[in-house]
């Protein structure tokens, strides 16, 4: 393969990489998105997210070049990725529900605000004036340089066709770069698109958004976070052998169906007990 040949490749692989639901974008870019509440915001947190990890791929894609391809795409290797990028999203989860603060009613009307990490949150103590506070799209910077770090079928062809058919190691990163490039490009679309349709919620106000949107980020960056980690404690163990589908698959697809959407119910259902308590 020339390296013109293999730069193209790598390119349209970065495309397909960020189309198809991967668990190393998806996830992170769809929970800062929408908790962004915006097309703005969406495309912010592509953009931020990708570009980090475009940095990471160009590394690897150069020490690749330099022969280091078997070591960095070892299962332990990808186990630890997935039990650091959970540790950090179930952390910036925490962040983020932990600035939304709700009032904690005692009997009689003396009542204060505490934080919701130290008083169970209910439907009967929620007011609506409270300002949610959504994850701030910069974060998916630390996110990005992680989740870069993990492996597919995709960047196996980057790290270990693309790169070894470089002219030299003046170019070993530009593989790694194109497959990032690409990834950027589409991450970009969706964030705006996943930012867009929440933002353009007709049955909802503004503040609303911004609360489902704060909610909903913090929910599936936690919970994710978890799955993630246990998805990472399961390969040290040795048990994706065990698996019926590709661990990868498989996590995109929980963290979609047992993750993402509950996120998004709960978190709606909780903004109509909000209203029909205000309106009582």
């Amino acid at each position: 393969m020339s390296p013109v040949e293999a730069l193209i490749y790598s390119f349209l692989f970065g495309l397909l990489h960020g189309v198809l639901p991967d668990e190393h974008t998806w996830p992170i870019t769809f929970s800062y998105a929408i908790g962004g509440a915006s097309g703005k915001e969406g495309i912010k947190a592509g953009l931020y997210f990708s570009s980090a990890f475009t940095v990471q791929r160009m590394l690897i894609s150069e020490l690749s070049y330099l022969a280091m391809a078997p070591f960095l795409m070892s299962a332990s290797v990808n186990g630890f990725v997935y039990f650091v990028v959970g540790v950090a999203m179930s952390a910036a989860g925490v962040i983020v529900l932990r600035k939304n603060r709700y009032p904690h009613i005692h009997v009689g009307v003396h009542w204060h605000e505490m934080p919701s990490t130290e008083h169970r949150m209910t439907k009967a103590n929620l007011d609506a004036s409270i300002i949610a506070s959504a994850p701030p799209a910069r974060w998916t910077v630390v996110h990005g340089f992680i989740a870069g770090f993990g492996f597919g079928g995709f960047s196996l062809f980057v790290n270990t066709v693309a790169a070894p058919a470089m002219p030299s190691p003046w170019f070993g990163f530009l593989p790694g770069f194109m497959f990032g490039l690409g990834t950027m490009i589409v991450l970009v679309l969706m964030g705006g698109l996943f930012g867009t349709f929440l933002q353009h919620t007709k049955f909802l106000t503004a503040e609303e958004i911004r609360r489902l949107g704060a909610q909903t980020g913090g929910r599936t960056l936690f919970f994710g976070g978890l799955l993630f980690g246990a998805a990472g404690v399961s390969t040290f163990l040795g048990l994706d052998r065990y698996l019926p589908i590709e661990k990868g698959n498989l996590l995109i697809g929980l963290f979609m169906i047992g993750v993402a959407i509950p996120a998004f119910v709960y978190s709606l259902r909780e903004i109509r007990e909000i209203r029909r308590q205000a309106r009582a």
